[in-house]
């Protein structure tokens, strides 16, 4: 599959040239991700650090994009900035939530409201009229005929998985009204903890809803995405399986929350 190029454009938000708005069109998907990663690099590197992402020209966000959001943002934080979101349609707005990502990026509902979140002395422009270009970040001149058809499959992988290891601890700073300790980094054990009782049964010869119940147990502050990414450890036997069939069988144990799973925990 070729990939097509995301439509970006940018301008400042403000007259000093602290904030930038990025504006995205299209789709973004496993085949273009990468061009989110290069913008970013480029924005680092013009030493910008405060950026707003506005989502209203794009209609589609694949796993892998998101991969390059959560995985960038931690730089923009070292150097004081943050990378804020906007304007996303209600299809993507559904899988940011269902991924649980509200606990990692921050998302407004207009860009003027991200603009005016961010901590400075920023004199925010009316952002109602066309503001001067940026300059640094690449525009597509891709059309929308040229965009392809995606579909999202249950057991697709993505290349992009590793960036979404993020640290536990600064998850968990970012809901700090969660009375729970930070959970320990996880090491399998070789048998299912069952909160009524134990058995001998070995992990990776459970069915996948007795895995997820015992990947909770152990970490009950873990996201989806994190569950997905221990389930394929060695001792769960390589269990592959999709972010959004993983989101199902979650909600179906109810534990589709971060105060769900921590009161199972609780329980066990």
């Amino acid at each position: 599959m070729s990939s097509t190029q995301i439509q970006i454009d940018s301008k400042f938000a403000d007259k000093q040239g602290e904030i930038m708005i990025v504006e995205l069109g299209g789709h973004v998907d496993q085949t273009n991700s990468f061009q989110l990663e290069k913008m970013f690099e480029d924005i680092l590197e013009s030493q910008v650090f405060k950026v707003i992402v506005d989502f209203k020209e794009l209609h589609y966000m694949s796993s892998a994009g998101w991969g390059i959001f959560v995985g960038e943002v931690k730089q923009f934080r070292e150097h004081g900035g943050d990378i804020k979101l906007a304007c996303m349609s209600p299809e993507i707005a559904d899988v940011f939530n269902m991924l649980e990502f509200y606990h990692i990026l921050e998302d407004y509902q207009t860009v003027e409201e991200a603009a005016r979140a961010f901590d400075g002395d920023e004199d925010i422009l009316d952002l109602t009229e066309g503001v001067a270009g940026a300059g640094d970040v690449p525009k597509s001149t891709a059309s929308e005929a040229e965009q392809e058809e995606i579909q999202v499959e249950d057991g697709a992988e993505h290349e992009s998985d590793e960036k979404l290891e993020m640290d536990t601890g600064e998850v968990i700073e970012m809901v700090p009204n969660v009375a729970a300790p930070a959970p320990k980094e996880f090491v399998p054990p070789g048998v299912v903890f069952n909160p009524l009782e134990r058995t001998d049964v070995k992990l990776d010869e459970l069915p996948l809803t007795e895995k997820i119940k015992k990947v909770v147990a152990e970490n009950p502050l873990v996201t989806p995405w994190q569950i997905k990414k221990i389930l394929k450890h060695e001792q769960f036997g390589h269990t592959r399986v999709s972010i959004f069939k993983l989101w199902r069988l979650l909600k179906e144990l109810d534990l589709n929350s971060r105060e769900k799973r921590y009161r199972f925990y609780r329980s066990c």
